[in-house]
């Protein structure tokens, strides 16, 4: 077998309406689709796509992380919190990038993701 990459993330969520508000609304992320009822939502972030759905037996609401790659994610942070949102770990920094975490709205892990090489993906 030889692996050739992700083609998705998937995050089990309990409440479409709220995760598409969160995902689609507060950080800007353009929805692909939404289909199989409104179960479904797709949003494409190149290099990669991020799959939420509602209903699906294969995992659980609050089981996944992902990391999003932003421009500035001290500016990013900064928005989130005027937004309301709980950081749940403030912003760090390693030798190759910045990063912070907060939570959606079913507890999956969303890391806000600056390289310091501005490289995505």
């Amino acid at each position: 077998m030889n692996v050739l990459g992700i083609d998705f993330t998937f995050f089990a969520v309990s409440d479409m309406q709220k995760s598409l508000t969160f995902y689609r609304d507060l950080l800007g992320m353009p929805l692909a689709c939404l289909v199989h009822e409104g179960t479904w939502a797709e949003f494409e972030i190149n290099p990669g796509t991020l799959v939420l759905g509602q209903g699906y037996d294969f995992t659980h609401p609050g089981g996944g992380t992902v990391a999003l790659a932003v421009e500035d994610a001290k500016a990013a942070l900064e928005e989130l919190e005027q937004a309301g949102i709980h950081i749940q770990s403030p912003l760090g920094e390693s030798a190759v990038c910045f990063w912070a975490i907060i939570e959606d709205p079913d507890g999956n892990r969303v890391i806000i993701h600056q390289r310091k090489d501005k490289t995505v993906g």
